[in-house]
């Protein structure tokens, strides 16, 4: 744990915020200055629970990038604890010790522990409705741990609503698992459904209460992880039923990431093929969390190995199985001396066994940190915003060209004190030009630019020809159709941030907009 955190939080504010932290950044914000009509109206399409504790660190430890990626820190140890706890109980201090460890060493883990998204939330919560549901199902007889199972199910709702995906576990699991039983706990389950019911309902009465109907739509376009980008990537691997077996390991074909580390992902499947083999009820209630997760995002249109991360802790779990198994099995083994004397030959392969997990813990460090630092570049936002803070009036303001994942109007506004408005910084087009298709007018551009009184623009090194997402447009015919107008300019103010680190993002240019 240790080792862990120390990793998770090593120069956490350097990295440069993604977009999809935005939401919870600038939505922690809003919310820790009390402008939750602002709050309910714009962000109230995600669920409530990782913004209300983002809110709780900002005003302990500031607004700021870091108090708000503490967040997710924290919900990836508690996520290592509650494995701990759950494999214990199932098989052991030992397994749960090795589980531990392959959970804290993937790679994915580590990554969106240091990104204020909502994945080590949905772990945490996933795994604990699973582990207090597998409390009652041992012990049927317990109210307490069937009432509890349901007000976690209520709260891991309001962290990520996918977390609905668990109820049809639980129903599989009774029906495996308790069918002398069947029609009680059939009945009993209902409970649950009436707890979550309860829990869930005052935020969706909120939502009704601000935005009407209209947000609901909205809802269900985030529950379906949906996005323009999403179907293209989606479908990359083929066939789709081997999609995350993939997506898992190695979602990117020319990049170095990997969720999982293919040693522990290939001792995680080994384990599930012996869950298989053994069928225990462990081992069936394992395998049905694994199933129902594999197969519903499967089915679902839009993939991404975020979804599945809910499977991250079984692969754990399956792999310290098997290890531990095959442990067993050289424990036991009583050699033929061929040679060798059969106690040295039982200590080689010992060592050798030893040997090749340590490689695969070391291996899975190596991904962790690939995977990590890839991302670890800075791009100089908040200097860019502060000297607009400095130079803007109350009626003018500054436009983003081509927002990508990197850099949009949210990570401006994040920057700005309470006394601006957040209408001051405004991007052009609406839309990421790295995930949807853009429709660029240089006339409709300078139109807005003058309807909205713009002191200046915001152009940054997004490269000089990556085309935008299914285009051939790119950053350089768009600069191109810019100068073009004669009307963008000043020699004696044109602030820059940042160093020449490559064409991809890493420096910001402030221009003049004439009028």
């Amino acid at each position: 744990m240790i080792v862990f955190s120390s990793a998770a939080v090593y120069a956490l504010g350097y990295m440069s915020v993604q977009w999809d932290e935005m939401p919870h950044l600038f939505g922690g914000t809003l919310l820790s200055r009390m402008q939750t009509w602002d709050y309910m109206t714009t962000y109230a399409y995600y669920p409530p629970l990782f913004d209300l504790v983002t809110t709780a660190y900002f005003i302990v430890f500031g607004v700021n990038e870091v108090a708000g990626r503490l967040v997710a820190v924290t919900f990836s140890v508690l996520a290592i604890l509650i494995v701990f706890e759950f494999t214990k109980r199932m098989h052991g201090e030992k397994k749960a010790l090795v589980a531990s460890v392959f959970l804290g060493t993937m790679p994915g883990l580590l990554w969106l522990s240091r990104v204020t998204m909502l994945e080590t939330m949905l772990i945490f919560f996933f795994t604990l409705v699973m582990f207090t549901f597998y409390q009652w199902l041992s012990k049927d007889t317990s109210n307490r741990a069937l009432l509890f199972s349901g007000l976690v199910l209520g709260i891991g709702i309001l962290a990520k609503y996918q977390i609905i995906v668990s109820a049809l576990a639980m129903l599989l699991c009774i029906l495996f698992l308790s069918r002398k039983k069947l029609k009680i706990n059939f009945a009993k389950f209902f409970v649950i459904i009436i707890i979550v019911v309860l829990v869930v309902a005052p935020w969706f009465f909120m939502i009704y209460h601000y935005n009407g109907i209209e947000k609901f739509e909205t809802i269900l376009y985030v529950m379906g992880e949906g996005g323009q980008d999403r179907p293209a990537y989606s479908n990359r691997f083929q066939p789709i039923p081997v999609f995350y077996l993939v997506e898992m390991t190695w979602p990117f074909n020319d990049i170095p990431v990997h969720p999982i580390s293919l040693p522990i992902f290939i001792l995680g499947l080994c384990g599930l093929g012996l869950f298989a083999y053994r069928r225990n009820r462990q081992d069936i209630f394992l395998l049905t969390w694994f199933l129902v997760v594999y197969v519903f995002f499967t089915v679902i249109p839009n993939r991404q190995w975020r979804y599945v991360t809910p499977l991250f802790p079984i692969l754990a779990i399956a792999a310290a199985n098997f290890v531990m198994f095959l442990y067993g099995k050289v424990e036991r083994w009583k050699p033929k001396e061929v040679g060798i004397k059969a106690i040295r030959l039982k200590k080689i392969a010992s060592v050798t066994f030893i040997l090749i997990i340590t490689f695969a813990v070391a291996y899975s460090c190596h991904d962790a940190y690939q995977m990590t630092a890839r991302d670890q570049i800075h791009i100089p936002i908040q200097e860019a915003t502060n000297y607009l803070i400095d130079n803007l009036s109350e009626n003018q303001s500054a436009v983003i060209v081509c927002a990508y994942n990197l850099l949009n109007q949210d990570m401006f506004r994040f920057y700005l004190p309470a006394r601006m408005s957040s209408q001051q910084i405004w991007q052009y087009p609406e839309l990421a030009v790295d995930a949807f298709t853009p429709n660029f007018s240089i006339s409709e551009f300078v139109d807005l630019c003058v309807e909205r009184n713009v002191k200046y623009i915001v152009l940054y090194d997004y490269g000089i020809h990556t085309e935008f997402f299914n285009t051939t447009l790119d950053y350089t015919q768009v600069r191109s159709m810019i100068a073009e107008t004669g009307r963008f300019g000043d020699s004696l103010d044109q602030p820059f941030w940042g160093e020449y680190n490559g064409w991809m993002g890493y420096r910001i240019f402030l221009v003049r907009f004439l009028g």
